[in-house]
Protein backbone atom coordinates (compact mmCIF):
# COMPACT_ATOMS: atom_id res chain seq x y z
CA UNK A 1 0.00 0.00 0.00
CA UNK A 2 1.27 3.70 -1.24
CA UNK A 3 -1.87 5.67 -0.78
CA UNK A 4 -5.15 5.40 1.06
CA UNK A 5 -7.87 7.46 0.47
CA UNK A 6 -11.30 7.51 2.86
CA UNK A 7 -14.27 9.88 3.00
CA UNK A 8 -15.31 11.27 6.43
CA UNK A 9 -18.08 13.53 5.63
CA UNK A 10 -19.79 14.39 2.21
CA UNK A 11 -22.37 16.27 0.99
CA UNK A 12 -23.77 19.51 1.53
CA UNK A 13 -23.50 19.66 5.00
CA UNK A 14 -19.77 19.04 5.09
CA UNK A 15 -17.22 17.61 3.53
CA UNK A 16 -13.80 15.98 4.80
CA UNK A 17 -11.59 13.78 3.12
CA UNK A 18 -8.31 11.76 4.46
CA UNK A 19 -5.33 11.17 2.32
CA UNK A 20 -2.46 9.02 3.54
CA UNK A 21 0.85 6.91 2.52
CA UNK A 22 2.67 5.34 4.60
CA UNK A 23 4.81 8.19 6.32
CA UNK A 24 2.21 11.52 5.88
CA UNK A 25 -1.70 12.15 5.85
CA UNK A 26 -3.83 15.15 5.18
CA UNK A 27 -6.90 16.46 4.50
CA UNK A 28 -9.06 17.71 2.17
CA UNK A 29 -11.20 20.22 3.49
CA UNK A 30 -13.07 20.65 6.78
CA UNK A 31 -16.63 21.25 6.75
CA UNK A 32 -17.24 19.56 9.70
CA UNK A 33 -16.05 20.16 13.08
CA UNK A 34 -12.36 19.16 14.46
CA UNK A 35 -14.49 17.04 17.00
CA UNK A 36 -15.67 15.11 14.58
CA UNK A 37 -13.07 14.80 11.91
CA UNK A 38 -10.77 13.69 15.21
CA UNK A 39 -13.35 10.76 16.20
CA UNK A 40 -13.72 10.09 12.71
CA UNK A 41 -10.26 9.59 12.09
CA UNK A 42 -9.87 7.45 15.66
CA UNK A 43 -12.70 4.79 14.05
CA UNK A 44 -10.33 4.37 11.57
CA UNK A 45 -6.83 4.07 13.34
CA UNK A 46 -5.29 7.77 12.23
CA UNK A 47 -4.54 10.41 13.96
CA UNK A 48 -5.16 14.51 12.97
CA UNK A 49 -3.22 14.95 10.00
CA UNK A 50 -0.74 17.89 10.35
CA UNK A 51 -1.85 19.57 6.60
CA UNK A 52 -4.97 20.40 5.14
CA UNK A 53 -5.50 21.25 1.57
CA UNK A 54 -8.59 23.15 0.88
CA UNK A 55 -10.92 22.95 -2.27
CA UNK A 56 -12.62 25.81 -2.09
CA UNK A 57 -14.28 29.01 -0.25
CA UNK A 58 -17.75 27.43 0.42
CA UNK A 59 -18.67 26.71 3.59
CA UNK A 60 -19.52 23.53 3.34
CA UNK A 61 -15.75 22.85 2.99
CA UNK A 62 -14.26 25.42 4.61
CA UNK A 63 -15.81 26.05 7.75
CA UNK A 64 -13.92 24.73 10.09
CA UNK A 65 -10.45 24.93 8.92
CA UNK A 66 -9.81 27.69 10.76
CA UNK A 67 -10.12 26.07 13.33
CA UNK A 68 -7.90 23.33 12.57
CA UNK A 69 -5.57 25.59 11.89
CA UNK A 70 -5.45 27.41 15.19
CA UNK A 71 -4.68 23.55 16.50
CA UNK A 72 -1.83 23.15 14.83
CA UNK A 73 -2.96 22.23 11.20
CA UNK A 74 -1.11 24.12 8.35
CA UNK A 75 -3.62 25.14 5.75
CA UNK A 76 -2.58 24.64 1.77
CA UNK A 77 -4.42 26.73 -0.50
CA UNK A 78 -4.19 27.69 -4.64
CA UNK A 79 -3.52 31.14 -4.87
CA UNK A 80 -6.86 31.82 -6.81
CA UNK A 81 -8.87 30.14 -3.74
CA UNK A 82 -7.06 32.40 -1.13
CA UNK A 83 -8.68 35.78 -2.39
CA UNK A 84 -12.15 34.15 -1.26
CA UNK A 85 -11.42 32.42 2.57
CA UNK A 86 -10.41 33.95 5.68
CA UNK A 87 -6.64 33.01 6.04
CA UNK A 88 -5.21 31.79 9.28
CA UNK A 89 -1.56 32.74 10.27
CA UNK A 90 0.15 28.96 9.05
CA UNK A 91 -0.95 28.80 5.24
CA UNK A 92 0.70 28.37 2.51
CA UNK A 93 -0.03 29.36 -1.05
CA UNK A 94 0.58 27.18 -3.89
CA UNK A 95 -0.10 27.43 -7.71
CA UNK A 96 1.20 24.94 -9.02
CA UNK A 97 2.26 21.09 -7.80
CA UNK A 98 3.49 20.91 -4.07
CA UNK A 99 5.26 17.89 -2.01
CA UNK A 100 3.71 17.53 1.47
CA UNK A 101 5.95 14.99 3.13
CA UNK A 102 6.46 12.22 0.74
CA UNK A 103 3.22 12.70 -1.11
CA UNK A 104 3.46 15.16 -4.03
CA UNK A 105 -0.10 16.88 -4.77
CA UNK A 106 -1.08 18.13 -7.94
CA UNK A 107 -3.51 20.90 -8.14
CA UNK A 108 -6.82 20.46 -10.81
CA UNK A 109 -8.90 23.22 -11.40
CA UNK A 110 -12.54 22.61 -12.18
CA UNK A 111 -15.77 24.50 -13.57
CA UNK A 112 -17.50 25.86 -10.42
CA UNK A 113 -19.77 28.66 -9.00
CA UNK A 114 -16.27 30.22 -7.52
CA UNK A 115 -12.55 29.21 -7.94
CA UNK A 116 -11.96 25.66 -7.08
CA UNK A 117 -9.95 22.88 -7.32
CA UNK A 118 -9.66 19.14 -7.56
CA UNK A 119 -6.53 16.98 -6.58
CA UNK A 120 -4.13 14.27 -7.81
CA UNK A 121 -1.72 12.57 -4.93
CA UNK A 122 0.91 10.62 -5.52
CA UNK A 123 3.78 8.48 -4.07
CA UNK A 124 5.38 5.44 -4.65
CA UNK A 125 3.92 4.72 -7.57
CA UNK A 126 0.06 5.08 -6.51
CA UNK A 127 -1.96 7.71 -7.79
CA UNK A 128 -5.53 8.85 -6.29
CA UNK A 129 -7.40 11.43 -7.49
CA UNK A 130 -10.30 13.84 -5.81
CA UNK A 131 -12.82 15.67 -7.55
CA UNK A 132 -16.01 17.12 -6.96
CA UNK A 133 -17.86 20.32 -7.18
CA UNK A 134 -17.62 21.06 -11.12
CA UNK A 135 -20.47 21.33 -13.10
CA UNK A 136 -19.10 19.69 -16.18
CA UNK A 137 -16.39 17.35 -16.51
CA UNK A 138 -13.77 18.61 -19.29
CA UNK A 139 -12.10 15.92 -21.52
CA UNK A 140 -8.82 16.98 -20.59
CA UNK A 141 -9.97 16.85 -16.83
CA UNK A 142 -11.06 13.29 -17.34
CA UNK A 143 -8.34 11.66 -19.08
CA UNK A 144 -5.52 13.34 -16.52
CA UNK A 145 -7.57 11.11 -13.65
CA UNK A 146 -7.60 7.87 -16.10
CA UNK A 147 -4.22 6.67 -14.64
CA UNK A 148 -5.19 7.10 -11.01
CA UNK A 149 -5.72 3.73 -8.84
CA UNK A 150 -8.92 5.19 -6.77
CA UNK A 151 -10.94 8.02 -7.62
CA UNK A 152 -13.57 10.25 -5.27
CA UNK A 153 -15.84 12.53 -8.24
CA UNK A 154 -19.48 13.93 -7.71
CA UNK A 155 -22.33 12.28 -8.12
CA UNK A 156 -24.40 15.24 -6.28
CA UNK A 157 -27.91 15.46 -7.58
CA UNK A 158 -30.33 13.00 -9.99
CA UNK A 159 -32.05 14.60 -12.62
CA UNK A 160 -35.69 14.11 -11.85
CA UNK A 161 -35.49 14.68 -8.07
CA UNK A 162 -33.96 17.89 -8.87
CA UNK A 163 -36.43 18.89 -11.06
CA UNK A 164 -39.42 17.86 -9.10
CA UNK A 165 -37.96 19.04 -6.09
CA UNK A 166 -40.79 21.70 -4.68
CA UNK A 167 -38.62 23.32 -2.25
CA UNK A 168 -35.96 24.29 -4.63
CA UNK A 169 -36.69 27.30 -6.86
CA UNK A 170 -35.55 27.81 -10.77
CA UNK A 171 -32.51 29.82 -10.33
CA UNK A 172 -31.53 27.00 -8.07
CA UNK A 173 -31.83 24.37 -10.22
CA UNK A 174 -30.45 26.51 -12.92
CA UNK A 175 -27.31 26.71 -10.89
CA UNK A 176 -26.84 23.22 -9.75
CA UNK A 177 -27.28 21.59 -13.17
CA UNK A 178 -25.55 24.73 -14.93
CA UNK A 179 -22.23 24.84 -16.36
CA UNK A 180 -20.94 25.77 -13.17
CA UNK A 181 -22.70 23.67 -10.73
CA UNK A 182 -22.69 20.12 -10.03
CA UNK A 183 -22.50 16.77 -11.85
CA UNK A 184 -25.35 14.79 -12.33
CA UNK A 185 -25.93 10.80 -11.59
CA UNK A 186 -25.87 10.64 -15.57
CA UNK A 187 -22.96 12.33 -15.97
CA UNK A 188 -21.07 11.06 -12.98
CA UNK A 189 -21.89 7.50 -14.63
CA UNK A 190 -20.48 8.47 -17.94
CA UNK A 191 -17.16 9.19 -15.93
CA UNK A 192 -17.28 6.00 -13.98
CA UNK A 193 -17.07 3.94 -17.46
CA UNK A 194 -14.61 5.90 -19.20
CA UNK A 195 -11.86 5.40 -16.11
CA UNK A 196 -13.10 2.16 -15.33
CA UNK A 197 -12.52 1.25 -18.93
CA UNK A 198 -8.92 2.68 -18.74
CA UNK A 199 -8.26 0.76 -15.52
CA UNK A 200 -8.99 3.00 -12.75
CA UNK A 201 -10.11 -0.17 -10.16
CA UNK A 202 -11.90 1.83 -6.86
CA UNK A 203 -14.74 4.55 -8.10
CA UNK A 204 -16.26 6.47 -4.70
CA UNK A 205 -18.64 8.35 -5.81
CA UNK A 206 -18.69 11.98 -3.45
CA UNK A 207 -21.23 15.24 -2.67
CA UNK A 208 -24.18 13.56 -2.97
CA UNK A 209 -27.32 16.27 -2.00
CA UNK A 210 -29.83 14.54 0.71
CA UNK A 211 -32.14 16.47 -1.11
CA UNK A 212 -31.55 15.70 -4.91
CA UNK A 213 -30.33 11.95 -4.66
CA UNK A 214 -29.95 9.12 -2.61
CA UNK A 215 -26.90 6.31 -2.38
CA UNK A 216 -28.91 4.00 -4.75
CA UNK A 217 -29.47 6.08 -7.31
CA UNK A 218 -26.19 7.27 -7.75
CA UNK A 219 -24.42 3.72 -7.60
CA UNK A 220 -27.30 2.07 -9.81
CA UNK A 221 -26.26 4.98 -11.92
CA UNK A 222 -22.50 4.27 -12.09
CA UNK A 223 -23.19 0.74 -12.09
CA UNK A 224 -26.06 0.34 -15.50
CA UNK A 225 -22.97 2.66 -17.12
CA UNK A 226 -20.58 0.01 -16.57
CA UNK A 227 -22.84 -2.99 -18.15
CA UNK A 228 -23.99 -0.42 -21.03
CA UNK A 229 -20.31 -0.62 -21.96
CA UNK A 230 -19.57 -4.19 -20.58
CA UNK A 231 -17.57 -2.97 -18.03
CA UNK A 232 -19.26 -4.62 -14.96
CA UNK A 233 -17.01 -5.66 -12.30
CA UNK A 234 -14.49 -3.64 -13.97
CA UNK A 235 -14.38 -1.41 -10.84
CA UNK A 236 -15.35 -1.18 -7.62
CA UNK A 237 -18.05 1.78 -6.75
CA UNK A 238 -19.92 2.83 -3.65
CA UNK A 239 -21.12 6.18 -2.31
CA UNK A 240 -19.89 8.13 0.11
CA UNK A 241 -21.95 9.13 2.94
CA UNK A 242 -22.58 12.52 4.76
CA UNK A 243 -22.99 11.19 8.59
CA UNK A 244 -20.64 7.98 7.91
CA UNK A 245 -17.03 7.62 7.76
CA UNK A 246 -16.75 5.35 4.13
CA UNK A 247 -14.56 2.33 3.64
CA UNK A 248 -10.98 2.88 3.51
CA UNK A 249 -9.47 2.17 -0.11
CA UNK A 250 -5.87 1.18 -0.30
CA UNK A 251 -4.33 0.89 -3.16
Amino acid sequence: MSLKVCSLASGSKGNCIFVGSERTSLLIDAGVSPSRIKASLCSIGEQMPRDVLVTHSHTDHYRYVPALCEKGVTLHYPMLVGKYISLPGDAEAFSGDICIGDITVSPIPVSHDVPCYGYSFYSEGSKVTVVTDLGFMPAPVLQNMADSDAVLIESNYDENMLARNPRYPAYLKARISGRRGHLSNDESAECVAFLAGKGVRHIILGHLSEQNNTPRLATDSANNALIKYNLKGAATVFAALQNEVSEVVEV
